[in-house]
């Protein structure tokens, strides 16, 4: 028999191995937050240069859920398949957000989280194409869902749950540090790299395009791999890869639920690559981490009446009041932040001098760097990224470090803290990272 009374930040064994914890025993657990900080129970101050995995764009701020209550307390619960004027008015706000970038008006559906949001999609695909091949790129992430681990590469999410009679086909990696194509001192991809990702819809690939009966149905893509390694693919290999697709009569979806709404700058990251998709998911940062709720667009007339069919979409909680006010109050602060492109621009630079810095000085452990917008990736000369991340935990005596590391980059730490981070955090974040390089450093010397 095992008890669930633990020391601070002990993780108790009722919390399941692969649900909220599962990468150490000893965890913070976290009790105020504000700005870009989080206060664990020991009193211990912790700096997010991660923002709840991108979510938190506009920092800890409590005030959202005041103003979300206000919106929602006359009509705290909805019944099933019943409309309120709360959700029109917010299924309007974002259809503007994505017709007002794509110059296309569409439609919008609602879904719970990033996954489910990735499923409507693909649903919304299939009723205009049939059920058929999606293609990805590799180092892709959509979810760990049953029909999302399909998309997702890691075969780690498909061990155990995965919707097998779905064909995925996956490009090459549009990580020119992982490009086999990749020639050196070159930037930018290869005629080879466009070829690579343009070949599939031959007789010769096994992969049909127009003109077959099984073929394509969707291309899905990240502006910016987030689990991959932080991974933007080269704009002129994304613009070939969305035309080629087109051209085959696929749908093609972004999934903008890491770089939507500034985290790469202007709006949504596919205007980056100059790129305009027919369905947009997005998530994160509609909500700013404060309920759950993503938002499907899809152009007309894709998810009209007349082929997306009443009824292929449903979801209980799609119309609850709370999350519903939530996604106003986010939006409210975001039509007031009416220079977030250009602040979020400033705030690339500043990460990109830091980096930089830090990459002159660990040269032993840091081989690259690479910014875009307020998301950023720091290049280890090894497989050390989770090293690293535990050690900024706890290597500075006055704060913690908050950074992200996954195992499809394993050699990459994700630095996207909340897009309202100070040139003072900004500077303890380096600090930080400093500590954790040389400790790392001194770790390798000794082993």
């Amino acid at each position: 028999m095992t008890s669930d009374t633990t020391t601070e930040g002990q993780v108790p064994d009722a919390a399941g191995a692969g649900n909220l914890i599962y990468r150490a025993r000893h965890v913070p657990r976290f009790v105020r937050s504000n700005g870009s900080h989080l206060v664990a129970a020991d009193g211990r101050r912790y700096l997010d240069a991660e923002a709840a995995n991108g979510t938190v764009a506009l920092g800890y701020d409590a005030t959202i859920l005041a103003d979300a209550l206000a919106h929602c307390q006359d009509m705290p619960a909805l019944p099933s398949f019943c409309e309120s004027e709360l959700r029109l008015d917010l299924i309007g706000r974002l259809e503007r957000l994505f017709s007002d970038v794509t110059g296309q008006p569409g439609r919008i559906e609602l879904d719970l989280g990033g996954a489910q949001g990735m499923e409507t999609a693909l649903r919304i695909a299939f009723s205009a194409n049939g059920p058929g091949t999606v293609v990805v790129f590799e180092g892709a992430f959509h979810g760990r869902s049953g029909v999302t681990s399909m998309l997702s590469s890691s075969p780690r999410y498909r061990e155990l749950l995965a919707a097998w009679g779905l064909e995925v086909v996956r490009l090459p990696t549009p990580d020119c540090g992982r490009c086999p194509h990749a020639v050196p001192q070159q930037a930018g991809c290869t005629p080879g790299c466009v070829a690579s990702v343009t070949r599939w819809g031959s007789e010769m690939t096994g992969v049909g395009g127009a003109g077959f009966g099984r073929r394509v149905s969707a291309f899905v893509f990240e502006a910016v791999q987030n689990v991959g390694g932080m991974v933007e693919p080269d704009h002129a290999l994304l613009r070939a890869a969305v035309d080629h697709a087109r051209r085959n009569g696929a749908v093609v979806i972004a999934d903008e639920i890491f770089s939507g709404m500034h985290r790469t700058g202007p709006r949504w990251g596919f205007e980056r690559a100059g790129v305009t998709p027919d369905v947009v998911v997005a998530s994160k940062a509609l909500t700013n981490g404060a309920a759950a709720l993503s938002a499907i667009w899809a152009r007309e007339p894709l998810a009209a009446p007349s082929s997306y069919r009443p009824g292929s979409h449903s979801s209980t909680y799609i119309g609850i009041p709370h999350a519903l006010g939530v996604a106003r109050a986010v939006l409210d602060r975001w039509d007031k932040w009416t220079t977030a492109e250009r602040d979020v621009g400033v705030l690339g630079d500043r990460l990109a001098q830091r980096l930089g810095q830090l990459r002159s000085a660990h040269s032993g452990l840091v081989r690259d760097h690479a910014v875009f917008g307020g998301a950023a990736r720091l290049v280890l000369t090894g497989d050390h990224a989770a090293g690293l991340r535990h050690l900024c935990l706890t290597a500075d005596p006055r704060i913690g470090l908050i950074v992200a590391s996954t195992g499809m980059a394993p050699d990459v730490i994700n630095i996207h803290p909340p897009l309202v981070v100070t040139d003072q955090d900004l500077d303890t974040m380096t600090e930080v990272l400093d500590r954790a390089l040389h400790i790392l450093a001194r770790t390798a010397e000794e082993t």
